[in-house]
């Protein structure tokens, strides 16, 4: 996904923070955080439904997969920072434990291709002459004649979380928390599918909703600067998942996910400009 400007205004908004780093044990309460990272991810089964005015046909547990960016200059080029699979994020202090964010997980879901599944449902000699008819729990390969499906830019988990800072471990600068949270709000894909041939690359679209629950821990340095590790378990309800835009077909399909992330970030605090007398 490029999201270059999104990248510059956060750079820039950074740049123009004061930042107050000096002391390495003041609270934390009304501070704000960011961090920037990249994931990877697991899927369950999942039935695949699609929806036309010549076909209405269900794939049934069908595998799927992430596909992460081979490592390299891409993930330090600020022009490519947003082609694997990124986290990024930013929040607030609400107490020195609680934290409320917002941010996006870059995760991709894509369909393997010449897997066996069953397909239940009506196709119409229309839509395709060679998988015409109507079909009731039946095997079949799944070859790329009938469906090529992918949310390759991807399938995008936009929440909003809410957490809690658990401290573990404290020497000198460094310190350890644990973060247990729980967020959730939207799925927006991009996705690439073909049924029976046809089909595009889609538009953004919010394809639906999701929630989660993430636990990991947190290596502060100077109450700022930190690296984290967490996994992020949810579950995910896509009912309107776009095949050409803004035609009448449509796919929808839900499925849980397992998600493991590491990223850096750092804790801020904006200076109030004093009242000239």
């Amino acid at each position: 996904m490029k999201i270059s400007r999104l990248s510059i205004v956060v750079f820039i908004l950074m740049g123009c923070l004061k930042l107050d780093g000096q002391e390495s044990d003041i609270s934390k309460k009304g501070a704000m955080y960011f961090y920037w990272g990249y994931n990877r991810s697991t899927y369950s089964l999942t039935n695949l439904h699609f929806n036309g005015p010549e076909y209405d046909f269900t794939l049934y547990e069908l595998k799927g997969r992430d596909r992460p960016t081979k490592f390299g200059w891409g993930y330090f080029n600020p022009s490519r920072l947003t082609i694997p699979q990124y986290n990024l994020r930013a929040g607030y202090y609400l107490t020195d434990r609680i934290t409320i964010s917002l941010g996006t997980d870059h995760m991709k879901f894509i369909l393997e291709e010449n897997q066996r599944t069953r397909m239940s449902g009506v196709i119409t000699a229309v839509a395709s002459e060679k998988y015409e008819g109507s079909y009731l729990n039946e095997p079949i390969n799944l070859e790329n004649d009938l469906l090529q499906f992918e949310h390759s830019d991807g399938f995008n988990f936009a929440s909003i979380d809410l957490a809690y800072l658990i401290p573990l471990y404290k020497k000198h600068k460094f310190s350890v928390l644990l973060n247990v949270g729980i967020g959730g709000i939207w799925i927006i894909t991009k996705t690439k599918v073909k049924v029976f041939n046809e089909g595009l690359d889609n538009d953004f679209h919010i394809a639906g909703y999701a929630g989660a629950g993430k636990i990991g821990p947190r290596i502060v340095y100077n109450n700022r600067f930190f690296l984290l590790w967490e996994v992020k378990g949810g579950y995910a309800s896509l009912p309107s998942v776009l095949i050409k835009n803004s035609d009448p077909e449509i796919g929808d399909h839900n499925l849980s996910f397992l998600e493991s992330y590491i990223a850096v970030g750092a804790n801020f605090k904006i200076k109030k400009r004093k009242k000239k007398e």
